[in-house]
């Protein structure tokens, strides 16, 4: 059963911690591909300050040593807010005998009660849920009281249906603390891929 990671967000810009996530659940899950999907436009987060061909852009320059990540452009051709059951309806009609594996941050995941038709997302795939320093997963309440319904350490043998948690990114830094250095004329080396770093400052993003 061919095994696929998900991974979407407005990579405004992509930095070193997304990629790290992304290779980090290929290699603990086992997964044959990653895909990166940058959406046009968040339902919960401020519209992206690049443009979704720069912001494409710099993900492909991120990826370019990556065979297995890739660059999946679905959302950026809709128009209006993205929803990620949508994207994980249109992916499991291509893939219906695939293990789909949907990766969020914990933080990302404490906020699913809010999302759009959030219960769908359990028929579709598996919920990977990243935490980075600090994080931590809800001790009590009803989505505490789902994830201890559905929650494994390893991956799971389904189609979908389980939140596998364990995985952590140990790269503390955000795309907000990258654009607000580049504002201030400060430097972003070691924050992201160097073709990013120089694809930023040819087309003077974030400035």
């Amino acid at each position: 059963m061919a095994a696929i990671g998900i991974l979407g967000g407005t990579f405004d810009p992509v930095h070193h911690a997304h990629i790290q996530v992304a290779l980090t659940a290929l290699r603990e899950l086992q997964l044959d591909e990653v895909r990166l999907i940058p959406c046009r436009q968040s339902p919960t987060r401020i519209a992206p300050l690049a443009s979704t061909e720069h912001r494409l852009a710099m993900l492909n320059l991120a990826v370019a040593n990556q065979p297995k990540l890739l660059v999946d452009d679905r959302e950026c051709q809709r128009k209006g807010v993205s929803y990620s059951v949508d994207t994980l309806t249109e992916l499991r009609n291509e893939h219906p005998d695939a293990a789909l594996f949907f990766i969020v941050g914990a933080d990302a995941f404490n906020g699913l009660l809010a999302w759009h038709k959030w219960s769908e997302l359990f028929q579709l795939a598996h919920i990977v849920v990243v935490s980075r320093l600090g994080e931590e997963l809800p001790a009590d309440g009803e989505l505490a009281d789902i994830l201890a319904q559905r929650e494994c350490c390893t991956k799971p043998g389904t189609q979908a249906g389980s939140i596998i948690t364990g995985l952590s990114c140990q790269l503390p830094h955000a795309a907000s603390q990258i654009r607000a250095a580049l504002k201030a004329d400060e430097s972003i080396e070691g924050f992201v891929d160097k073709a990013v770093h120089n694809y930023i400052q040819e087309n003077r993003l974030y400035q």
